[in-house]
């Protein structure tokens, strides 16, 4: 009987001190995990996903107004489909120009990059 209670006690006392480390690691996410549990178990999946898609996507329309902004001097706009199907020749001019030649020139200067380093670790 005895032996029971130091092996039952000795357990608590083992997974007390885990709980305690996890939450001195974990530190205050452990709360915050706590509470999006407590929405999901209010609101919803489908809510909470939608808050969390509602976010990104007012995170990427400030983005997309910054690079719209970028690209204000080329003749970057996107003609609607209709427009496409009777003039395909239109998506050319959807190719932003400033970032077209960024990345043009960024490539080759990566891959030439990447040629000297080979050849300077190949010799």
């Amino acid at each position: 009987m005895v032996d029971w209670i130091k092996k039952s006690m000795s357990k608590g006392i083992w997974h007390s001190l885990a709980v305690i480390i996890v939450v001195l690691v974990a530190g205050p996410e452990i709360m915050m995990s706590m509470e999006l549990m407590a929405m999901v178990e209010l609101l919803g999946a489908s809510t909470f996903v939608l808050m969390y898609v509602s976010g990104l996507k007012l995170f990427f329309s400030k983005l997309v107004a910054k690079y719209k902004k970028f690209e204000r001097y080329s003749v970057f706009f996107i003609p609607s489909l209709s427009t496409l199907k009777q003039m395909p020749s239109l998506a050319f001019h959807a190719i932003p120009e400033r970032t077209f030649s960024i990345c043009f020139f960024g490539f080759i200067i990566v891959s030439m990059l990447c040629n000297y380093i080979n050849i300077l670790v190949g010799a």
